[in-house]
């Protein structure tokens, strides 16, 4: 297992990974912003760690991303677009991205609250993983699905 900066090549991949999770985790209105996105990032330094993207790789092949940015305040940083393809759910891989990008945090802003939001669906796993509910808002996302705003608790 691998996790490394995300590059323009990875951009297929997590292309993938977001289809897969369709329409479950993300709204299929979704994914032209999600793309965007992945075209900006393909522009960022690597070696910035105020706006980090990441994918996590198994035997050589990209199974997810995920990131962070932190504001610009530097009292904040929150997690951004993470997923795994869905036939890697439940196996531990999203764990230790998300560990990952914690930990990442903590070293380069450990002042840093960190904050997610994410969808009725994904909300127990980070529950598991010590983030707190701290907003609902109905149908934020599409018909269904919820958004749910975390905090993760010290």
């Amino acid at each position: 297992m691998t996790i490394r900066p995300y590059t323009a090549a990875d951009k297929l991949a997590c292309l993938d990974a977001f289809h897969s999770n369709m329409p479950q985790f993300f709204a299929p209105e979704e994914l032209k912003d999600f793309d965007a996105w992945l075209d900006a990032q393909a522009q960022y330094n690597p070696d910035n760690k105020e706006e980090c993207y990441f994918v996590i790789e198994v035997n050589g092949q990209v199974i997810g991303c995920g990131g962070y940015y932190v504001r610009a305040d530097k009292t904040t940083a929150v997690m951004t677009w993470g997923m795994l393809h869905r036939q890697y759910h439940k196996q531990g891989w999203g764990q230790k991205l998300l560990l990952y990008r914690i930990d990442l945090i903590k070293t380069n802003c450990p002042a840093c609250t960190i904050l997610l939001d994410t969808t009725q669906h994904s909300a127990p796993f980070f529950t598991k993983m010590g983030f707190a509910v701290t907003k609902v808002t109905p149908d934020f996302y599409g018909p269904g699905l919820d958004r749910y705003d975390m905090e993760l608790k010290n």
